[in-house]
């Protein structure tokens, strides 16, 4: 089994992330970077448990489909301080296991589940 880590790969925030960047305007730099390296370090721990980005994490991940390059879709709930139980993140991320690579597409605020559509939208170029 192998072990990943943050900075055994790339990180790259898709340029088409428009909301997840509109979120992060509202965080202080201190908060972004803390909030940022949890994520990594929690993707991580499931690609070293998971590195065929198959099976589910509970409710935090969920895989949902592939890309045409070869990339896993997982969907991803991410809370935060102060955010409460239903709040914080949804995350659309792209893992390229074999390069190491993953690509944050998309985040949004509190909802529940993201539409099929704004998915493949976030998706469609990677």
């Amino acid at each position: 089994m192998t072990t990943y880590s943050p900075g055994d790969g790339k990180w790259i925030l898709s340029p088409k992330a428009t909301e997840l960047r509109q979120l992060r305007d509202r965080w202080n730099d201190d908060q972004y970077e803390k909030q940022k390296q949890a994520i990594k370090n929690f993707l991580c721990a499931y690609f070293s448990t998971h590195g065929d980005c198959r099976n589910r994490q509970g409710n935090s991940i969920v895989p949902i489909m592939a890309t045409p390059k070869g990339g896993k879709v997982l969907k991803m709930r991410w809370a935060f301080p102060g955010c409460g139980k239903s709040g914080g993140l949804r995350l659309v991320v792209v893992a390229y296991c074999d390069k190491r690579r993953v690509v944050i597409a998309e985040g949004v605020a509190r909802r529940d589940s993201l539409p099929s559509e704004f998915i493949s939208d976030a998706v469609s170029d990677l």
